[in-house]
């Protein structure tokens, strides 16, 4: 039984979501989280208010670069100050030059974006939690925490006449 979840662990892996934050290529489990199937983790990021940030793209490859299908994804806990949502995206897969699936970094492929934007004049700690199911039913429960700070004033930016500061969906100028 320990030995066939490791091994469903292990193609699960192969086959995870693709994290835009770099998750590490292996997580140790522990038996609690091998007896229950899932794994929690937590993530600490700053956001800035009112500004969308993409935090995961969601998506599975055969080797044949072909999309494999019978993962899912949810939000379970949404943040209490802002909104966080998983939409269907075309995009570049990112897999590194030591995964045999790197050649299908060339073409776009279809999968899902995790998103959080935190309300325009808050301030302050929120946090949002999704659930990423692999077809072997084991899965893995991801916790953002966000400090949530103000847009920076336009001093504190780049110091040329003319100059942006460049944020994601916007130009401050």
């Amino acid at each position: 039984m320990i030995m066939e979840r490791l091994l469903l662990f292990a193609i699960g892996l192969v086959l995870l979501i693709v994290v835009t934050t770099r998750a590490p290529a292996a997580e140790e489990w522990t038996d609690q989280e091998n007896v229950a199937g899932v794994k929690k983790v937590e993530l600490v990021r700053y956001a800035i208010a009112g500004h969308k940030m993409t935090l995961a793209q969601f998506y599975a490859l055969d080797l044949d670069c072909s999309v494999i299908e019978g993962y899912a994804a949810e939000i379970i806990k949404y943040p209490e100050h802002g909104t966080a949502a998983i939409n269907p995206q075309t995009f570049f897969p990112t897999f590194a030059k030591s995964n045999p699936r790197y050649r299908c970094n060339e073409q776009k492929i279809d999968g899902y974006t995790l998103t959080y934007t935190p309300s325009t004049n808050y301030k302050g700690p929120d946090s949002l939690t999704y659930l990423y199911i692999i077809p072997s039913g084991l899965a893995w429960e991801k916790t953002f925490l966000f400090n949530v700070r103000a847009a920076p004033a336009a001093t504190t930016g780049p110091k040329k006449k003319d100059a942006a500061i460049m944020l994601p969906d916007t130009v401050v100028q």
